[in-house]
């Protein structure tokens, strides 16, 4: 636990950290930086640009809902609101990072990877149950999930004028979670006491992806992007859901500043033999990053 609160608060001073260089930093440097951008391109050069690396913070609303069990022959039913039942913050900080490579006239590869980390106590107002594990009314429990979201896609440039650039692709997400109830528990043979029920899983789901990117003059790009995965994979059904909106400074010809807002959903019921169970992610919010291409 105490592992996953100081992961927590690297995490918020990797946020805080992004908006203070960008807020703080001595206005003259960006006009210096400017002035110094004699570059020839007429719109936006991430457009054309064959690298493009991104790294800022995701300042996220989130909503936790997952049951698990241990129980091979019958899934557990009943879901656990980490945010209301266990106190665990809505409000979480990803670190979030991106990286593109285009080859060929059409052709790109990108990675993309955000995680997070969010712990809550509370005491419990009804008996709880997880794993082979049974929390009752009146205790105080610790719960927290930790999620990250590793992704590799391949796309393809179906429509490209000098201010735009639409195409879409194939990926591949490698999804993370982990989460852990923990206090005083009441066991199958009658017994209690002080237990940590555990439950984590890693996931590859595939997706397909399609954007679109326009630039309005030579500084600035509006880009917009839209992910989808219905799937039933082996121990994995459900459905995964991620959109992102957002604008993009162009301070000199190799470096920018981009703002966006995120959307990331995930809906997938799970059988394995350690982990039988449903979870329910949900995460929305503002990025700020900075962009360096070339």
């Amino acid at each position: 636990m105490l592992n996953q609160l100081c992961s927590r608060f690297m995490s918020k001073y990797v946020f805080l950290a992004s908006i203070a260089l960008i807020f703080s930093a001595d206005p003259t440097l960006v006009c210096h930086a400017a002035q110094a951008d004699n570059g020839d391109y007429e719109y936006h050069p991430l457009l054309t640009d064959k690298f493009t690396l991104s790294l800022g913070a995701f300042g996220s609303r989130a909503a936790f809902k997952l049951s698990a069990s241990s129980d091979t022959e019958s899934l557990a039913e009943r879901s656990v609101d980490f945010n209301e039942t266990l106190g665990v913050d809505g409000q979480t900080t990803l670190f979030h990072g991106v990286f593109r490579w285009r080859f060929g006239e059409k052709w790109s590869l990108a990675g993309q990877y955000f995680r997070t980390n969010a712990t809550g106590e509370a005491t419990l107002l009804e008996d709880l149950e997880w794993q082979d594990l049974l929390f009752k009314e009146g205790i105080s429990a610790a719960g927290g999930i930790e999620t990250s979201v590793a992704r590799l896609f391949l796309g393809r440039v179906f429509n490209k004028g000098p201010q735009h650039e639409f195409g879409a692709g194939i990926g591949l997400h490698n999804l993370k979670i982990a989460a852990f109830i923990e206090g005083e528990a009441l066991l199958n043979d009658g017994t209690s006491g002080f237990r940590t029920g555990e439950a984590s899983n890693n996931a590859p789901l595939p997706n397909i992806e399609a954007w679109y990117m326009y630039s309005p003059a030579r500084r600035w790009l509006i880009t917009s992007r839209a992910d989808i995965m219905t799937a039933n994979i082996g121990d994995y059904d459900g459905t995964l859901w991620n959109g992102n909106i957002g604008v993009n400074y162009q301070a000199g010809r190799h470096f920018g500043i981009g703002f966006a807002y995120q959307y990331f959903s995930l809906n997938v019921k799970v059988e394995k033999s350690d982990w039988q169970g449903k979870v329910t992610l949900k995460y929305h919010g503002p990025i700020v990053s900075v962009t360096a291409h070339w």
